[in-house]
């Protein structure tokens, strides 16, 4: 693999004996036992290389295509019911939102998937709405945990039960409100009596949903801010009435009706006149809120509707790749290296307009839940590869980039269930947004330099490994040491700077919480790192093996303090699941640096 990505295009020596100086030719005696007049054959050689490589290429962008056709919404998809409603305000969560993101975000929670029985998930929630009673007898809630799974083993169909046998279940609601009590009183509470309690919200929340009694679509004219009306209130002559008393009369049996026609569709399966009754629906309700001149920002909901539909970061990853495949190619010309280092550099862009979009939408830095943690963190892998770019011209850098980032995005997008990519308000310990930007961005974006610094580690163990050239050792060797350099200054001002965050927030400097323990052993761990390359205590090998090494610390400080062991003031970034993936990871790699050590010390010294 570093052979491939190492340029080692040498410049050609040619030959000028001439006669029978031709067999006497010290060149040709040293480089070939070929005649060195033999034109034909090294062209035919050339001819064959070039084929070898033209085949390598062709598969490779073969492949790269199929993987960004498979991403990419179908037309069908964008003729659906979502075209329609997706873009009409809602409120939920705690803010406004398209009600596309609304959907996306309950059939997510509900299904433990992003799209069931091949629908989109605008289109299903309101099949929800339009027909309760069926949905609620299907089995659509996934139920995970095994003692759980016993409970209701006689209900389980493919380990889903369906959200009215959760809920008629009076022995089941008695354990979760015991469940409930117990959380709130702040103690803890076991794996099973979690499950329990998600269990039992899922169920909730289709309930909550299928009735319309969420999200909220209409306003309060006196104040947008406070509870919006649900579905609820268009669908039942009380809820007529006390809407009557907020808008005109007409406009709300408007929108009744269109409302009516649109569900009446849904329930007979037409969803060609689904879709043309969804866009009178949508324009009736627009006309509800001009009717008391209420005008909600559709910018935003327009701008939050292209990022779910963009889907930026899986879009990121998915050119990080094609850099990746191309800098492989076998047989690879220079100029394709400046194809490769253009999707990377494109990659990149896609992934900085992610950013951008989410924090124009949240109002925010986007790191506030370990989803956007990692996203952020890979982009700082991207981004300080470029750096060094710029100052070394090697493609080795971003070509480790590209690697390191693909992993954490597909990591990112394939684990929605215990990675929340739904963007919510800020906790209000994280509402200033000065310590936010200054203390989070920092420590994070020093986690971004050490993902890079790990990715080269390896690069640098298996050229070691494996007796690389010496140049590729040296040059790894140096972009290694100087990745280290700068996550050990982001890393301890960003834990400094969180000693300054938790006086302003919590009255201490330091106070030995999981979080700031954790933090400062990953500093400790690359300073001792860095001290030792330093005063000559360790080699190449030896800064690559422990740079690899205590890149654990960090995902301990990262990942395990927050889904693991769950305890400090740091709640607010708590989070459970995808333990087993992270330990056989850590598992893996560790059986790796080790494989790679023992190597390289039964090999002879590398010179």
């Amino acid at each position: 693999m570093i052979d491939q990505m190492k340029n080692d295009m040498r410049p050609a020596t040619s030959c000028h004996c001439e006669g029978s100086q031709r067999m006497d030719c010290p060149k040709q005696s040293l480089r070939s036992p070929r005649p060195c007049g033999a034109r034909d054959d090294g062209e035919r050689l050339l001819k064959s290389r070039r084929a070898s490589f033209g085949r390598g290429l062709t598969i490779a962008l073969a492949i790269s295509g199929s993987i960004l056709l498979a991403a990419i919404p179908s037309a069908k998809a964008a003729d659906s019911l979502e075209k329609a409603v997706g873009r009409i305000p809602v409120q939920a969560g705690g803010r406004t939102k398209p009600f596309a993101s609304f959907a996306k975000e309950s059939v997510l929670f509900v299904t433990g998937k992003t799209s069931f029985e091949g629908e989109d998930p605008t289109t299903l929630v309101w099949r929800w709405i339009a027909q309760p009673e069926i949905w609620s007898a299907k089995p659509i809630l996934p139920v995970t945990h095994l003692r759980l799974r016993k409970h209701f083993e006689s209900d389980l169909v493919r380990n889903r039960i369906s959200p009215v046998l959760v809920l008629n279940d009076l022995e089941f609601k008695k354990i979760v409100n015991e469940a409930q009590i117990k959380e709130s009183q702040e103690k803890r509470i076991s794996q099973l009596e979690k499950k329990q309690i998600e269990l039992y919200h899922r169920a909730r929340l289709f309930e909550e949903t299928a009735h319309g009694r969420m999200p909220g679509f209409i306003p309060h004219p006196g104040d947008p801010k406070i509870s919006w009306l649900p579905l609820e209130a268009l669908l039942s002559r009380e809820g007529l009435e006390i809407a009557q008393n907020l808008y005109p009369k007409s406009e709300l049996e408007q929108t009744a009706s269109s409302l009516g026609l649109l569900l009446d569709h849904l329930r007979g399966g037409d969803f060609g006149q689904s879709y043309l009754a969804g866009e009178r629906f949508a324009q009736s309700i627009e006309h509800v809120l001009l009717s008391r001149d209420i005008f909600l920002d559709q910018n935003a909901m327009n701008l939050e509707f292209l990022y779910l539909k963009l889907r930026p970061f899986q879009l990121a990853w998915i050119l990080y790749l094609l850099s990746i495949i191309i800098w492989l190619a076998p047989n690879r010309q220079k100029k394709v290296t400046w194809v490769a280092l253009a999707l990377f550099v494109a990659g990149f862009a896609v992934h900085s307009f992610g950013f951008v979009l989410r924090m124009l939408i949240a109002g925010r830095p986007p790191v506030t839940n370990m989803y956007e943690s990692i996203v952020w963190v890979s982009w700082g892998a991207a981004f300080f590869s470029l750096l060094f770019w710029i100052f070394f011209r090697s493609n080795l850098l971003p070509a480790v980039a590209a690697c390191v980032a693909t992993l954490t995005l597909i990591i990112a997008e394939s684990c929605p269930t215990f990675l929340d990519s739904s963007i919510s308000p800020l906790s209000p310990v994280l509402r200033s947004n000065y310590w936010l930007t200054i203390h989070v961005l920092t420590i994070t974006l020093g986690y971004g330099a050490f993902l890079l610094n790990w990715g080269i580690a390896h690069a640098l163990l298996y050229c070691l490994a494996f007796r690389k050239k010496r140049e590729l050792v040296e040059h790894l060797t140096q972009y290694l040491y100087r990745s280290l350099q700068v996550g050990v200054i982001l890393l301890a001002s960003g834990t400094i700077l969180g000693g300054v965050w938790a006086a302003e927030s919590w009255g201490r400097f330091w106070g030995w919480d999981p979080k700031e323990t954790w933090a400062l052993i990953a500093v400790l761990a690359y300073l001792a790192v860095l001290h030792s390359r330093t005063a000559g205590w360790l080699d190449a090998f030896g800064v690559a093996f422990w740079s690899a090494v205590s890149f654990l610390t960090v995902l301990m400080a990262w990942y395990g303090v927050n889904f693991v062991l769950g305890a400090g003031l740091h709640s607010y970034g708590f989070g459970g699941g995808g333990l087993p993936y992270v330990l056989a990871f850590v598992v893996t790699d560790i059986l790796a640096i080790v494989w790679l050590a023992r190597r390289f010390k039964t090999v002879s010294p590398h010179h």
